[in-house]
């Protein structure tokens, strides 16, 4: 009985040590994580960016999330009014300048490879 005891220890000793510590997995990301341009600090003399989020446009209420805090339509952030939201960006007013706000960052054209026939084809990437 013993000697059972001591194999089957044996037995999982060796197991235990052939088996990978897990040390080469790749770790998986966190897909609700915010962009990493969104994380950075901004450098030295540039003005923060604020991170538009999200905007809601329905019958019922229209507004947008502005690093967190939800701004309705008319309403204040900051010292800023929220004044016009349109599907891709919002407007803020503050002592008489505007800011606007998107929620994508602007697209440069590229032109990439021709295609068979030779004619160039137009390619849209972000930044």
């Amino acid at each position: 009985m013993a000697d059972r005891l001591m194999l089957a220890q044996a037995i999982a000793a060796a197991a235990a040590l052939l088996l990978p510590a897990g040390s080469s997995a790749q770790g998986l990301t966190d897909p609700t994580r915010p962009p990493l341009e969104l994380m950075r600090a901004p450098a030295a003399g540039a003005a923060p960016r604020l991170p538009l989020q999200s905007i809601l446009l329905s019958s019922a209420r229209k507004g947008a999330i502005i690093n967190g805090q939800y701004v309705a339509l008319g309403g204040s952030y900051g010292k800023a009014k929220l004044v016009k939201i349109t599907a891709t960006e919002v407007t803020l007013k503050s002592d008489g300048t505007l800011e606007v706000l998107q929620l994508y960052p602007p697209m440069k054209k590229t032109s990439a490879a021709s295609d068979a026939a030779g004619k160039p084809e137009r390619a849209v990437t972000r930044p």
